[in-house]
């Protein structure tokens, strides 16, 4: 106030202040006030932008697991489909036997019927060997009735002789008186006898008949015993040809009914293959996410340090001095860290899980030195080995572990500078499952 009436003191008494002052600070006050509210917009905007960065990094973490999750999956599914395959081929196998039995069924069958058609064959040349045989039996009955006939009139013209001969005895007397008559009763003796040698001869040629009938009939009963023999070796075979028919066919069923149970066993082993499968993932994944984690608390503020997808990856000079392949002491000891994690998460994994911890040695594009190591490849192998020699000394079991180098020949950043090639030089490590058959 002092100064501000000694220095109206000074003005004139027709002092006018001016506006634009005015003005001009009106103006500065609005162009502060703007500006701290671009400030406080863009401060606002950056927080989000970075609460998003960190959104799309995670989300990216996520699609590169769930990307080593399909591949899982994928090789799962492989080995599923070389199992079902075989399984496969067993079932074409055992329908190739199927039909193979089919096939001896049916021949079997044809043999039945052929050996039935044979035994009707010979059962109806039986029946006509039958019929020959009680024509040519009847025959012999005609012939011996005739036989019989002729042997009566024989003994007829027999005692009819008798007769005559006692009356030729009786009237020897008279046979002077009567030589007539005895003439006549000579030439009917004679006659008689005449009769008596042509009924001889029929009884010959009757007698000659039946044996040749007797010998046919014999003949034909030896063929008749042959033709039995014959037909009970075929009614015999027909009924081993039947037995062999049935084994064939409990066989087949047999099959048939083992084909259905694999197809059965088949649907169920896929199931199940299936459910552990998806199980031994899930738990993978947990353990997986618990290793990351732990990880993230460990090396977290590490810009040397990055998790890229589902792998860290350190930066070789963490760890090995230029063109070397023996573990600083810095290393170690952010590798003596993350082994006492890894053993606290091997500890609570179990053992049905086949994990690995993969560890991958990469340089940059530059030759090494002559010296100790023949090229980059060498010199990343020996670098993931030292680190996974480390890692079981620190106790983490040997049989989880693997190491592999692929040189400069899988670089992050192909740029031709320093810091791509500084990217470039890296150790990665990766927690997956080890594949099946290896």
């Amino acid at each position: 106030m002092a100064l501000a009436r000694l220095g109206g003191a000074r003005r004139p008494e027709n002092y006018t202040w001016p506006g634009f002052v005015d003005a001009l600070a009106t103006l500065l006050m609005v162009i502060i006030f703007v500006l701290l509210v671009f400030v406080l917009i863009q401060v606002n905007l950056a927080y989000r932008v970075a609460g998003q960065d960190a959104t799309m990094n995670d989300m990216r973490a996520q699609i590169l697991d769930l990307g080593e999750l399909l591949n899982i999956e994928r090789k799962a599914t492989a080995d599923l489909t070389a199992e079902l395959a075989s399984i496969t081929t067993q079932l074409a196998s055992a329908t190739k036997e199927r039909d193979t039995l089919a096939a001896q069924l049916s021949q079997s069958r044809d043999a039945r019927d052929a050996i039935a058609a044979q035994l009707a064959e010979a059962t109806t040349t039986l029946g006509v060997r039958e019929m020959e045989i009680r024509r040519l039996q009847a025959l012999q009955a005609e012939n011996e009735q005739a036989l019989a006939a002729a042997q009566a009139s024989l003994a007829d013209r027999a005692a009819a002789l008798e007769v005559a001969e006692a009356t030729l005895a009786a009237t020897q007397a008279e046979l002077a008186s009567v030589e007539r008559t005895l003439e006549e009763r000579i030439a009917a003796l004679e006659a008689s006898r005449a009769a008596l040698d042509t009924s001889e001869g029929k009884l010959a040629e009757i007698t000659a008949r039946n044996v040749t009938s007797l010998a046919r009939i014999s003949e034909l009963e030896t063929e008749n015993a042959a033709s039995r023999e014959e037909v009970a070796q075929m009614t015999n075979a027909v009924t081993a040809l039947r037995l062999r028919i049935e084994e064939l066919t409990g066989l087949l069923a047999e099959k048939e009914a083992q084909m259905a149970r694999d197809k059965i066993a088949i649907a169920s082993l896929g199931k199940s293959l299936n459910n552990a499968l998806a199980s031994r993932v899930q738990e993978l994944q947990r353990f997986r996410s618990e290793f990351f984690g732990r990880l993230r608390d460990i090396l977290r503020g590490r810009e040397d340090v990055r998790i890229v997808g589902d792998r860290f990856v350190f930066q070789s000079e963490v760890l090995f001095a230029q063109g070397q392949a023996d573990i600083g002491a810095e290393g170690q000891t952010r590798l003596a860290q993350l082994a006492i994690a890894l053993n606290q998460i091997a500890a609570d994994i179990p053992d049905d899980i086949d994990w690995i911890l993969q560890v991958e040695g990469h340089t940059d594009d530059i030759p090494v030195r002559a010296g100790r190591f023949a090229d980059n490849w060498d010199l990343s192998t020996e670098r993931a080995l030292s680190v996974v020699r480390f890692l079981a000394d620190q106790g983490l079991p040997a049989n989880r572990l693997a190491a592999a180098g692929y040189g400069e020949f899988q670089p992050l950043d192909s740029a031709q500078s320093d810091d791509a090639r500084r990217r470039n030089r890296r150790i990665e490590m990766k927690l997956t499952q080890r594949i099946p058959g290896t």
